[in-house]
């Protein structure tokens, strides 16, 4: 269930505070709900968020919730299967960045980005082993 709350909170925030340029909005219009999108966007309209909030918040938010998602889906099996659903987008996440940063990889490396996957790796971990 936090994983859905999770994976929920970084969309609402793509979704209130990004641009209307990301193909997700042409999506909103060809389902027919982009008049309520645009209503949730006004009632945070003029409300000011960090850049790393809107920018790399959710990312780390994803991933946080796709590991919680992936663990729960596998039940607790350790095989090798299993690690490599696990660790894949996390690891890949992280390594798009550091390739980026090496102009290994088109786009532009962040150390928001960056610092977002480590923290939801870091949480993921620390609650597992808290369990």
């Amino acid at each position: 269930m936090l994983s859905l709350v999770i994976l929920l909170l970084g969309g609402l925030i793509y979704v209130i505070f990004r641009g209307k340029s990301l193909l997700m909005f042409d999506w909103f219009n060809t389902i027919g709900i982009s008049n309520e999108v645009d209503g949730l966007r006004r009632l945070f309209q003029g409300e000011g968020i960090y850049g790393w909030v809107k920018y790399s918040l959710p990312d780390g938010l994803w991933i946080f919730s796709y590991m919680f998602i992936v663990d729960a889906i596998w039940d607790r099996e350790k095989n090798v299967v299993s690690m490599i659903f696990l660790w894949g987008l996390p690891i890949a996440a992280v390594l798009s960045e550091c390739l980026q940063h090496f102009g290994l990889l088109p786009g532009v490396f962040d150390w928001m980005d960056m610092a977002s996957y480590m923290l939801a790796i870091t949480l993921f971990l620390i609650i597992k082993l808290l369990k």
